[in-house]
Formats: C-alpha cells, structure tokens, sequence
C-alpha cells in the first residue's frame, strides 16, 4: 500500500522527456520531473548521441510528454548542464508548473523509490530499492532503473526527494548513481529558481 501511495504522489509529476537532433531526428527518451516552473532532468541527455560509440548525432532540443494527459510540447533549456556534467543537471522549461517535492536527508540502507520511463510506456515506472552511498560524489541507491529513467527523481517513503537518477554504475544497472538533493538545491539558486525545501 505505502509504495502505490508514493507512486500516487510522486508520478503526476514525473514527464517522459524526448530528445532531438539538429536534424529533427528522435535520438533518445529520458526522464525528468516538473518542480515549480521548471523541469529537472539529468544534465547528460544534452548531447547524448546514443550508447558509446555515438550512433547519431547529439540530442539539442527536448519535448516534454506529460502523464497525467499526453500533453506534449517543445521545451526551452533555461539552465544548460555545467562543464563536464558536474552535477549531472539541466533545468528546462514548458508551459506548465507544479508543487515542489520537498527534500530530506540522506540516509544509509532507507528504502527509495526511483520513477521513471522505460521504451515507449506512457505511465512512468516506478522501482523500490535502498540508499546505498551518501559519500560525496558517490551517491547511490541500489534499485532497477532502465534506459530512459535518467534525469526521474530518487524518492524516500514519504515522497520526499532524495536525488535525480544518474545512471547505472558500473556493469550492473542494479546500483545507480544519483546527483542528490543538495546539488540540485545549489544548482536551482544558483540557475535563478526557488531551491528545495
């Protein structure tokens, strides 16, 4: 019951992002989700041109593919990801906004939910899983994430952001790395938007 209640929360807010190449070519689908006016994503998926090595050209541009409607619409890169991705951030922007997720600490071994899109699903998927690293630079939770849930927020019990999922750390997607929440507070004042709360 606790994780359809988590899901009910965190899910309307979670948009399956599109990425686009100069050429209008469809080069991936990421994840983010709508905090205030803007959408955070995973800085990575500016420029992503496929699994290494590059198959297409880099993605440039985004549209945003709202749950809650199918809603879809081009999006405006406000805050581009930082040199060498540091932290793994962009914020865009689309015409719609919602209430924040609020931000709590960092705990060892508490459970976490990852939420994000896999292939062509609509719905965001949702995966149940444990912190497992609060060092610095080196945030983890151990939790299925597939390609696509990049850029999909990290969520305690209560539906309180932890991080941003990253991506899968080293051969097994099963530990994923995360920009956590203080970065993404850091990174929001610092791009000119309200931070967490």
């Amino acid at each position: 019951m606790l994780d359809q209640a988590v899901y009910a929360k965190v899910s309307p807010l979670v948009v399956k992002l599109l990425g686009f190449s100069q050429e209008g070519s469809l080069v991936g689908q990421f994840s983010g989700f709508m905090h205030g006016e803007v959408i955070v994503a995973a800085g990575h998926i500016q420029g992503f041109c496929g699994k290494p090595p590059c198959s297409t050209s880099p993605a440039v541009a985004f549209k945003a593919r709202y749950p809650t409607d199918g809603f879809e619409e081009d999006l405006e890169i406000v805050a581009p990801s930082p040199p060498g991705n540091v932290p793994d951030l962009i914020l865009l922007k689309g015409s719609r906004s919602a209430t924040s997720l609020w931000a709590t600490d960092l705990e060892i071994m508490a459970s976490v939910y990852a939420l994000g899109y896999t292939g062509t699903e609509n719905k965001p998927s949702c995966s149940k899983g444990s912190l497992s690293s609060t060092m610095p630079g080196a945030v983890a939770i151990t939790a299925h994430a597939d390609d696509g849930f990049s850029g999909g927020p990290v969520v305690d019990k209560h539906g309180r952001l932890l991080g941003v999922v990253k991506g899968a750390l080293g051969t097994t997607i099963m530990r994923i790395g995360i920009t956590p929440n203080y970065d993404l507070h850091t990174y929001l004042l610092q791009a000119g938007y309200p931070g967490l709360i």
